[in-house]
């Protein structure tokens, strides 16, 4: 095994600590996964570039997007970083109180965490919005009960989250559910693929709404790119 595929492998076994992709520890969730994880096919990371897109989202100004990309860029930094520290820490003084192998293995979870979840954030925007369309929006009706009580509940769930809201795929309860996650890299939902996720963290709308989250909720639903969202749940399983 080259040194080269040993840092991918690792760093696919490291994803599935990071709660914020909700991946599957099964070969479907890997798969459902490659989407979002095109970017980290390389060591070290490097930062995928603002979608064009952004250009045109109506509410979140270009100048929010910008800012927040940077701080994208800091996770990836950070996430080669403790990578890079990986490669030489010691294993033998690991200890759940106190260690460097603990404090990386933690730490690898929020900067990789970081870079996922943006990924995705920024691929979710830069559309018309509205209802979604087509087998997602029929999935959505199937499971919610309509597209208006899908989004009652996701606008809800960005007023109680305290970092982030994904609307993902379970594959063990064959549906889709809205979930929250307070920081990068918190509440891990094994075995699920993020379809719709969306970023309720202060930089993500201060410029634009300053405290106003619920007004900047509205306004990331009006820019929604469903047919992004649709290739993650077709990638998922959840259309088929």
């Amino acid at each position: 095994m080259t040194s080269e595929t040993s840092r991918r492998d690792f760093l696919r076994m490291a994803s599935l600590a990071g709660a914020t992709l909700i991946a599957g520890a099964n070969p479907s969730a890997a798969n459902a996964a490659e989407p979002a994880r095109a970017s980290l096919a390389q060591m070290p990371l490097t930062a995928k570039p603002l979608p064009p897109k952004l250009q045109k989202t109506t509410g979140i100004s270009v100048a929010t997007h910008e800012e927040h990309y940077k701080l994208y860029q800091g996770y990836i930094k950070k996430t080669n970083e403790v990578l890079d520290r990986l490669n030489s820490v010691d294993l033998t003084t690991a200890n759940q109180s106190f260690s460097d192998l603990r404090s990386l293995k933690v730490d690898l979870t929020f900067a990789l965490g970081g870079v996922k979840n943006h990924e995705l954030y920024f691929d979710a925007m830069g559309g018309s919005g509205g209802p979604a369309g087509g087998k997602l929006g029929a999935r959505i009706a199937e499971d919610f009960g309509s597209h208006e009580k899908w989004a009652t509940e996701f606008r809800a769930c960005g007023l109680a989250a305290r970092g982030w809201v994904w609307l993902a795929w379970d594959r063990d309860l064959g549906r889709l559910m809205n979930y929250i996650g307070d920081a990068q890299n918190t509440y891990p939902v094994w075995n699920s693929a993020v379809v719709l996720p969306m970023d309720v963290y202060e930089h993500a709308y201060y410029l634009d709404f300053k405290s106003n989250r619920a007004a900047y909720i509205g306004a990331f639903l009006d820019n929604v790119d469903w047919d992004a969202a649709t290739k993650r749940a077709e990638s998922a399983g959840a259309l088929s």
